[in-house]
């Protein structure tokens, strides 16, 4: 049958292996578009290139939706490339510099090409809990240095610590370790002992709880792609015994028959 037919080619390596070659080619276009003599040389030809590439991708999920019919929306990573073609198509026709820009997102699409990222980012999202539960616990202790900053440097600093909202945003320029040294020389020199105060934030606030958010994300991708990874190291193994395996018996039967 034709939609057999058509399946076989969709799961077939040089069609993926296409679909990649053009969105990596996507992604070209649009880096170059956003070069002023690039585009002052070559801007129509990139715009029809730009259009060739998403009538591309609309035919290539007109065929995967024929191939799989509704199964094709039973898989959220289908959701998600069919929502990614359908902005950039919106995107792509029209006339708005703002809406054009969401054209970008097709480069999206690579993470649902390829599945060793597809696994990656479900590792991500599967460390979404842990991630806002950290997130909430940095807020906090974020709002109490905060708060506790304004009432002492807020009438000598207000730029950096004139209210609590200012304090929290300076705070997390500390905590980025972002020029935190010339922010804490500046408090300093009307406040000596500022110091313990910066000093204890920073080992709070970026030693502590940032290299917490950052575990929970290393964890969460150990647990979900470890297996993915670690699997292609034990079958490698595996082969690797067993033409040592091989090896052995030949050189066993070669003595035999000397």
């Amino acid at each position: 049958m034709l939609r057999d037919l058509v399946r076989r080619c969709v799961e077939s390596r040089w069609f993926q292996y296409g679909v990649l070659a053009l969105i990596v080619f996507n992604a070209v276009i649009l880096g170059a578009d956003t070069i002023p003599a690039v585009r002052a040389a070559l801007g129509q030809t990139l715009l029809a290139a730009d259009r060739i590439i998403v009538y591309a991708f609309v035919g290539e999920i007109a065929l995967r939706i024929y191939a799989y019919r509704l199964d094709y929306f039973k898989s959220g990573w289908n959701l998600f490339d069919f929502l990614i073609v359908f902005i950039s198509l919106f995107a792509a026709s029209s006339g708005l510099s703002a809406l054009r820009a969401f054209r970008v997102l097709r480069v999206l699409r690579v993470i649902a090409v390829i599945p060793r990222m597809r696994v990656v980012v479900s590792a991500l999202l599967d460390a979404i809990p842990g991630i806002a539960s950290a997130g909430v616990v940095i807020v906090l202790i974020l709002y109490v240095f905060a708060v506790i900053a304004a009432n002492l440097y807020g009438a000598a600093h207000p730029a950096l610590f004139g209210d609590v909202f200012a304090a929290m945003y300076t705070l997390f320029q500390v905590m980025t370790l972002e020029g935190w040294p010339d922010i804490a020389e500046a408090v300093r020199e009307t406040h000596p002992r500022s110091w313990a105060f910066f000093v204890s934030f920073l080992l709070i606030g970026a030693f502590t709880l940032l290299n917490l958010f950052v575990a929970i994300v290393v964890r969460a991708v150990e647990e979900d792609a470890g297996p993915l990874f670690g699997g292609f190291v034990e079958e490698q193994r595996a082969l690797r015994e067993e033409v040592a395996a091989l090896r052995r018996e030949i050189a066993a039967l070669a003595r035999r028959e000397r």
